[in-house]
């Protein structure tokens, strides 16, 4: 039998450590999954309207300048497509009761309404209602608690709105 030298199993052990960190990544590239990199838009500039302090046209406008080559513009006049933020709400509405009658649960929803036009007014998305829902559990012993997890699940749902947005302003072409 023959054996081998501490150079050869560090080596072995080398090889070994790397095919079981890159099994991973392989697994992930063979399902179709790939990081979310820049989006195209067919405009290269956009004019947000909305209330400047919503957190919806907040995000948005980071979103856009983050992952987009389109710049944000000072007024309509000077874009070649307008988002309007109609509408944007947040509600939570309560979904299950204890024996006791208090809350146990709750669906809240964040809905915004939108349309994307030209300067000119050429429609180019009608007036839109997107919404995402998420359920809260509840308990007044932990009110503050459940008061932060209720405002990170609306800032994911947020999020989450944004991105289907963002794949909504893609799909657009401006002549």
């Amino acid at each position: 039998m023959q054996r081998r030298g501490p150079a050869f199993l560090a080596t072995r052990r080398a090889v070994l450590r790397g095919l079981v960190a890159a099994a991973p990544a392989l697994g992930l590239g063979a399902c179709g999954f790939q990081l979310r990199g820049s989006t195209n838009l067919s405009f290269s500039t956009l004019f947000v309207a909305g209330a400047a302090t919503s957190g919806f046209v907040i995000a948005l406008k980071r979103q856009i300048a983050t992952t987009t080559s389109t710049r944000i513009a000072p007024d309509a006049k000077s874009a070649q497509a307008v988002f309007t933020l109609l509408a944007e709400s947040q509600t939570q509405t309560p979904q299950a009761y204890n024996a006791d009658g208090t809350v146990a649960q709750y669906q809240l929803r964040y809905t915004v309404r939108f349309e994307l036009t030209t300067p000119q007014g050429r429609v180019l998305i009608a007036p839109t209602e997107l919404t995402q829902t998420s359920n809260l559990s509840y308990s007044s012993s932990a009110s503050l608690a459940k008061a932060n997890e209720s405002d990170l699940l609306y800032r994911g749902m947020r999020e989450e709105l944004i991105n289907r947005l963002m794949y909504q302003l893609a799909a657009v072409k401006v002549n």
